[in-house]
């Protein structure tokens, strides 16, 4: 019976490492303003992010995570100034919508690895100029390393 309990042990063992092996993660402290996104960090390893954005702006913003190869200042817009999420060659992999003045949310993602965008696409009115908090330069570049 011992035999057998050591062989299955060892099994279980190889499985548990195989299937659990989700990367190191970390987490993201994001602070949004008018017109910046900034981060704690420029990269993390794959695995479990959790992103803490704080809005210490005067408006509301929103964050979008964006897959892409393409760096921030040349993203494709609309006619509006804003980011286009239609345009190929981008992925929108989340968006966490209405962040109020002063209000602090935090999102837990699994990305793959690979070069991101992390930024605000809110297009308001403001003293009746509609102005695309993108174009305002309101996003940053981020990277997601491979666990090796």
């Amino acid at each position: 019976m011992r035999i057998l309990v050591l062989p299955a042990a060892l099994l279980l063992v190889v499985l548990l490492a195989a299937c659990g092996s989700t990367g190191e993660g970390g987490d993201l402290k994001i602070t949004l303003d008018e017109y910046t996104v900034v981060t704690d960090v420029d990269s993390l390893p794959e695995g479990p992010i959790t992103f803490d954005i704080k809005n210490d702006g005067e408006l509301a913003h929103e964050l979008l995570i964006v897959k892409t190869k393409t760096a921030g200042a040349e993203l494709p817009t609309k006619d509006n100034g804003s980011f286009d999420d239609d345009a190929g060659g981008v992925d929108v992999k989340h968006d966490v919508d209405d962040i109020d003045e002063g209000d602090e949310t935090s999102r837990s993602y699994t990305l793959d690895p690979g070069e991101y965008v992390l930024l605000c696409n809110i297009v308001k009115d403001v003293d009746g100029v509609e102005t695309s908090h993108f174009a305002q330069g309101m996003w940053t570049e981020f990277t997601i390393t491979a666990d090796e």
